[in-house]
């Protein structure tokens, strides 16, 4: 039991982290002249073909779908991941990595209030405070992006992908129900790469140098496919619930590695905020785990 909690505990670190890269991969990319829709058709291109050789060669049960599992992941794909994805890229165009990710861990608030004023379902005193911590923290980075005269188009596009992200959580929750996940990933990511090829199809261009080529590559490979099958691998040994608690490091992990690989650090308002939102998001999955844990 200690071995696979264990190895459920790294294999979820080793997901949040290539996750994290994700940010940093596309600042890098725009430094290298690539655009946003560029490195997005990269992205899921690499991914898509990444992915189905791996599962033709190790699971091809999952390359043979049912009906409804294509309109689903065709749904999600084409429509919510394709928008949260241009959202979080153009975001990271205007603003700093660190900011755009925090903002976007906003969501597990954005997916309570949600859940409980469209779909009434109830939310504790607990989850009350989670979800203040975690727009308090919020509150600290907006001012900050008044009080340094941030780009707001930026903060614009970081806050619609967050949103949009929570409104693509609760449909998977409801989605995956009688299919499975591993499959349901795969095809989201292959009609979001389709939606994306349809949308450069007027100006499309090759990677012009072998750095942006290593980006599109690497945006492929380490925060799409690494990150997606690790979690599962962790999600498989510890569940959801606790691997969503140990998952929650990535917005530290960007950090770093904003500091290490593009010289960008927080400042005390983006500390403060960032450590309030890692908080709320850390105590909100603890208190999921716990409850999931009681039933």
């Amino acid at each position: 039991m200690t071995r696979t909690l264990t190895k459920g505990v790294i294999y979820s670190f080793i997901s949040a982290l290539s996750f994290a890269t994700l940010a940093i991969l596309i600042k890098i990319g725009y430094n290298s002249g690539l655009k946003a829709s560029e490195m997005l058709l990269y992205r899921f291109f690499f991914a898509t073909i990444t992915m189905g050789g791996f599962f033709l060669l190790t699971r091809p049960y999952i390359l043979k779908p049912t009906p409804k599992l294509i309109l689903k992941s065709a749904f999600t794909g084409s429509v919510l991941y394709t928008a949260q994805a241009f959202c979080f890229f153009k975001g990271i165009k205007y603003v700093s990595p660190n900011v755009v990710e925090l903002i976007l861990y906003l969501y597990p608030a954005a997916v309570t209030l949600i859940s409980y004023l469209v779909f009434k379902e109830k939310i504790t005193f607990w989850q009350i405070l989670f979800i203040g911590i975690i727009l308090l923290g919020f509150g600290f980075i907006f001012h900050d992006a008044f009080r340094h005269k941030l780009k707001l188009l930026g903060i614009a596009y970081a806050f619609s992908a967050m949103l949009i992200y929570s409104i693509y959580l609760i449909f998977v929750q409801a989605f995956v129900k009688n299919e499975n996940p591993i499959a349901f990933s795969f095809y989201t990511i292959l009609f979001a790469f389709i939606s994306f090829l349809i949308i450069s199809l007027s100006n499309f261009s090759m990677p012009k140098n072998i750095y942006q080529l290593a980006v599109g590559v690497l945006l492929g490979l380490i925060p799409t496919f690494s990150a997606i099958m690790f979690l599962f691998l962790a999600i498989e040994l510890i569940g959801s619930a606790l691997a969503s608690v140990f998952s929650s490091v990535e917005p530290v992990f960007t950090i770093i590695m904003a500091y290490i690989f593009l010289h960008i650090s927080l400042n005390k308002y983006q500390f403060i905020g960032g450590f309030l939102i890692i908080a709320g998001v850390i105590l909100e999955n603890l208190y999921h785990s716990k409850r999931s844990h009681d039933v």
